[in-house]
């Protein structure tokens, strides 16, 4: 099948994967613009047939960040700003880190783990599992310092934030407001780690051109859907969606080491 390579545009897939791409991306941020987060580790898992670690972390990145502009201003004034304040004080440790071991770990492996992790939070906030030391500032410290390792390894830091606010019993409005704030400041953050080290794809503009427009379309409908449903159900179709991603990251990542 042809694939797309016209001069200045560097993209060598073929019709079919970048219908797939369109796709998945379109699905994401209709995730994303409900529950606040979602879209780095759906597009993570959905686009590894067609696309490597290193072209899709730094992708993420940057349409992470264009999201979170395009929805900053709905929810500018919902923001918990000492949390995501805390928050990226562990991010700021944790993101060089995560972007020095994707050259050398398995971030199949790194997913699988905190897969795991977030598959057992998750089984306890089912059963209204609350943390009592949330509020702490050495947790948040620390959550933020896991949320940027593997932000920076493998894109998907934003399941391990969600999880500890939803153990906080925080409101649905005030976590997807402080999700796509913290979602800015990481992910901008752990682009310039990524270009500084040169691991940014030559293919990334032409990637771009392709998604930018499913996402802003698919953040628009969610932001509409999240406006639309009672918020208790909102809560449930969140937690339902990180139990399905940290499912899919377990598996993946058992499946990749049988192969």
């Amino acid at each position: 099948m042809a694939s797309m390579n016209i001069d200045w545009f560097d993209l060598t897939l073929t019709y079919f994967e970048l219908a797939y791409v369109f796709g998945i991306v379109l699905l994401a941020s209709v995730a994303r613009g409900l529950a606040g987060f979602g879209f780095s580790a759906l597009c993570f898992f959905a686009l590894a047939p067609v696309l490597s670690a290193q072209t899709i972390v730094p992708l993420m990145f940057v349409l992470e960040m264009l999201a979170s502009l395009h929805l900053l201003p709905k929810v500018w004034r919902n923001i918990p700003w000492m949390w995501v304040t805390i928050l990226f004080m562990g991010v700021i440790i944790g993101t060089p880190l995560g972007v020095f071991a994707l050259q050398y770990w398995q971030p199949e492996m790194v997913r699988g783990l905190a897969g795991g992790g977030v598959l057992i939070a998750c089984l306890a906030l089912w059963r209204d599992w609350q943390f009592k030391g949330s509020q702490s500032l050495v947790w948040l410290v620390f959550v933020g310092f896991i949320a940027g390792f593997l932000n920076g390894l493998a894109s998907i830091g934003g399941l391990a934030v969600a999880v500890y606010m939803m153990s906080a019993n925080m409101s649905m409005t005030a976590m997807r407001a402080g999700l796509i704030l913290f979602f800015f400041f990481t992910d901008a953050y752990g682009l310039s780690w990524l270009q500084g080290q040169g691991l940014v794809s030559s293919s990334l503009p032409s990637l771009l051109i392709i998604m930018v427009p499913a996402m802003l379309v698919g953040n628009q409908m969610g932001a509409t859907l999240f406006n639309h449903i009672d918020l208790m159900l909102s809560r449930k179709l969140t937690l339902g969606l990180l139990s399905l991603l940290a499912t899919i990251a377990l598996f993946s990542a058992l499946f990749s080491t049988l192969a």
